[in-house]
């Protein structure tokens, strides 16, 4: 667990070592956060009978003593091959909550939204952040760019920080939540120079990787999203998303394969990841799964939302249903008719699905622009 925790770049672990000297004394989790410095406390046992092997984890916010996360594991104790048993639970539980989407970070989200932008530390500027990656609206973009811009102004060598705005500027060129002008010519100084500052960092390759899929720079983004990926092959995070950008770019097999595996590893991922399932079952002409995975975003404020239901249903021949997910999408993008070609084809690279989703559209009532 301490090995696989380490390959997070954004925690700082206390070896196990350290705590040895409290087994057996009765846990305090305050007092133990006090003593070691560290804001959660990791613990467990292995219990055993002659047939299985039970495994309890708990994690614990030493601030309060809480317990804000625990499972159960049980295998067989004959199990020839105990070690990867003990690889897999270990993987399980970091993907649950060391990931960008774990239990951790959402944790520390609600923290740092209880103080204002002006006081934010330049790492609670980072938790802004992932609460943007969150929500995915534009009150927490504006939040979280605000909060990052004091943080580089702070401390200009933190590289992880420069990603994250580049990150927030490739997002805006393809969403808009508010007027940037060159915002991916900004996208991309930033990413490199967060790639330049923080050369581990698999955000920080994730960031620049993002900034060549919108510049639709194909082989800079396997390049890229390859290097991403070897830093860390487990982290749910990071293996999700290069599977759902490549899927994106019509690499079905093994972006589907990376995909999956990230919603393995993190039952807690994003539920923009099932945009990808959906273009997946779409472009196959499998509406009624495409539309089951279109209503596992659940992103309100994002014009995806309903555009991907709209289609689904328009193609499925259910029009009164499919009329109403495109009025919602003209609530959120009123420009939609006239930009929707733009506007998909800032995510499809695939032209041949980008006419199935325009074709899916005009079906549910909705006059977009023709080639």
């Amino acid at each position: 667990l301490t090995i696989e925790l380490s390959r997070y770049q954004d925690f700082q672990v206390i070896a196990s070592q350290s705590t040895v000297q409290m087994k057996g004394s009765p846990l305090d989790p305050r007092e133990i956060g006090r003593s070691l410095g560290v804001h959660f406390l990791l613990t467990g046992s292995v219990r055993e009978n002659a047939k299985t092997l039970k495994i309890s984890v708990h994690l614990m916010q030493t601030s309060s003593g809480e317990q804000v996360w625990a499972e159960n594991y049980k295998t067989d104790r004959t199990a020839r091959d105990l070690i990867a048993v003990q690889e897999e639970i270990a993987g399980g539980v970091i993907g649950v909550i060391a990931d960008q989407y774990g239990v951790i970070s959402r944790t520390m989200c609600l923290e740092a939204r209880k103080t204002s932008p002006e006081d934010l530390r330049v790492y609670d500027a980072v938790l802004r952040f992932y609460h943007y990656e969150l929500k995915m609206e534009a009150e927490a973009f504006g939040q979280a760019l605000a909060a990052l811009q004091q943080a580089v102004e702070t401390d200009p060598e933190y590289g992880l920080a420069w990603s994250m705005l580049g990150h927030l500027h490739a997002d805006n060129h393809a969403l808009g939540f508010c007027r940037i002008e060159s915002s991916l010519e900004k996208a991309l100084d930033y990413a490199r120079k967060g790639t330049a500052l923080a050369p581990h960092s698999q955000f920080a390759w994730d960031a620049l990787s993002l900034v060549y899929f919108h510049l639709g720079e194909k082989e800079l983004f396997l390049q890229h999203i390859e290097k991403t990926l070897s830093l860390n092959p487990n982290a749910p995070y990071f293996t999700g998303v290069a599977g759902w950008l490549m899927i994106f770019f019509g690499i079905w097999e093994r972006g589907l394969s990376l995909l999956r595996k990230g919603m393995r590893l993190n039952p807690y991922h994003p539920g923009w990841f099932h945009a990808a399932t959906f273009l997946y079952h779409y472009c196959r002409g499998e509406y009624e799964t495409a539309h089951r995975e279109a209503l596992k975003l659940n992103y309100p404020g994002l014009y995806w939302d309903p555009l991907l239901r709209a289609a689904a249903l328009a193609q499925m021949g259910k029009r009164r249903e499919a009329g109403a997910a495109a009025d919602e999408l003209l609530k959120l993008e009123p420009r939609f008719p006239a930009r929707g070609r733009q506007l998909v084809n800032h995510y499809v690279k695939v032209p041949r699905l980008t006419e199935m989703l325009l074709d899916g559209l005009r079906k549910a009532g909705l006059e977009v622009e023709s080639k």
